[in-house]
């Protein structure tokens, strides 16, 4: 949405006409996207880094943003950034420091060419703070407003959100257009996660943005191959989750219609390959070409038209 919902009367349409002209003529390119689930381990990380990377590859400007301050595995483990302490928190707590001062630019290069997207590397300090001195010294906007100039910049601004509901993974929901929820077909508690994220934790996002985000996604699968018997206990669980609420099916089933029963979710294998990238410190998609179209598929199904 390009504004908050607005009320339109005979006092003030001349003046609504004129904001959403403006609004018109500079529209932020970015797309926000937090990547969510209260369940660790689901490949959180390796879904963000790796979604950023072939977006990059494709030619767009891509901005990161490490939000789990206690794993940190976006930048020390995949990156391998080590940032200064207190520098993040800063930007978030001076409004007269720019987010653009902890940019960390990755660089790639193969023997054609150099990619590059950039990380606002997760600040250590921050890992000990107590929800009350969170409280103290930011507001649920605070990071959503730090990313209005980046907006205009970057294609696609991604966040990845530790899987808690503390108040950093707070900020990194409400910052978001959409949320990407990943999960894994053989954890139960990854798909419970994932209908309790939309379910009770975006609707008062929305509620406070009044603009109508941040979306939930579609789940998709992430992991390991899966056999016939293991999707249909996958299947067998989210239709338990589906019975006790029927609006969620578009999450779990978005291809889903009366006249077709496509119970299709999206699925990326071989997560073995992709997490064992890591170790080298260069995104999977770098380094195996399998791994790149999965996660090229994985960017078409829901950001590439």
């Amino acid at each position: 949405p390009a504004t908050t919902c607005i009320e339109l009367t005979p006092e003030n349409i001349d003046e609504t006409v004129a904001l959403i002209k403006t609004k018109i003529d500079n529209t932020p390119k970015a797309l926000t996207v937090t990547v969510y689930n209260n369940k660790g381990g689901v490949g959180k990380t390796t879904t963000t880094v790796n979604l950023a990377a072939i977006l990059a590859f494709l030619g767009k400007k891509v901005l990161v943003l490490d939000f789990d301050f206690n794993q940190r595995d976006l930048t020390k483990s995949i990156l391998n950034i080590n940032p200064e302490d207190g520098l993040l928190e800063k930007a978030l707590t001076d409004r007269n420091i720019d987010l653009k001062s902890v940019i960390i630019p990755y660089t790639f290069k193969n023997p054609k060419r150099q990619i590059t997207f950039d990380v606002v590397p997760a600040d250590p300090k921050m890992a000990d703070y107590p929800d009350f001195q969170y409280n103290s010294q930011m507001k649920i906007f605070t990071l959503h407003r730090k990313l209005d100039l980046a907006r205009y910049e970057y294609d696609y601004i991604f966040i990845d959100a530790a899987p808690n509901w503390r108040f950093p993974s707070q900020l990194a929901v409400y910052a978001a257009d959409v949320v990407l929820l990943p999960t894994k077909h053989n954890n139960s508690f990854s798909l419970h996660n994932a209908a309790t994220a939309i379910k009770e934790f975006l609707p008062p996002m929305q509620k406070l943005k009044k603009d109508g985000t941040p979306i939930a996604l579609p789940i998709f699968f992430n992991g390991e191959k899966i056999t016939q018997p293991q999707l249909e206990i996958a299947q067998k669980e989210i239709n338990q989750i589906l019975k006790n609420d029927k609006t969620l099916v578009p999450y779990f089933y978005p291809k889903l219609a009366p006249a077709k029963k496509d119970l299709h979710i999206h699925h990326l294998p071989e997560y073995a390959i992709i997490a064992s990238a890591a170790f080298a410190r260069v995104p999977a998609v770098y380094k195996h070409i399998s791994v790149y179209y999965y996660y090229q598929d994985l960017a078409k199904e829901y950001f590439l038209q």
